[in-house]
Formats: C-alpha cells, structure tokens, sequence
C-alpha cells in the first residue's frame, strides 16, 4: 500500500513563483500561516482536502505536488550506519 504525500518544497517555490503572499496564500487554502509554514517546510502533511485546496489554488494537479511512499518505507526508515 501506498501513501501519496505532499512535497511542501514543490508548494514554496509554486507559490512564490505565482507571487502570492505567504499569508495571503494560507488565508485562501484554509489554514493558518504557522501551519503552510511547516508545511513548506515538509513537517506536517495536510489532509487530503487541503491538499487538493493547495493544487486548485496553485493551478496544478494533485499529483504535481505530492509523491507516493509505500507503507513498508514509511513504517522502517533506514538508518545510516
């Protein structure tokens, strides 16, 4: 099984290429600055509406912004020695 997640880098740099002001931007999609904050920067993942908000808004497709990661991965990241 996999889970599609969003790549909050690929959000930032759309965003910013359209010139929509960060707060502006949070404000449109439904949640708070402090939190596209941290989904920029790729530590919280929105909920599936959201994420579609956030490709609507931005002009692109779901898939545009988000990669798949598979369960297996997910549960048993690798450690380097």
């Amino acid at each position: 099984m996999h889970q599609r997640l969003l790549h909050g880098p690929a959000v930032r740099a759309l965003r910013e290429a359209l010139g929509i002001k960060h707060g502006v931007f949070a404000v449109e999609v439904g949640i708070s600055p402090g939190y596209l904050t941290h989904v920029e920067k790729g530590a919280k993942q929105p909920s599936p509406a959201v994420v579609a908000s956030i490709a609507k808004r931005l002009g692109v497709s779901i898939d545009q912004i988000t990669y798949l990661v598979s369960a297996d991965a997910k549960a048993s990241p690798t450690v380097a020695a």
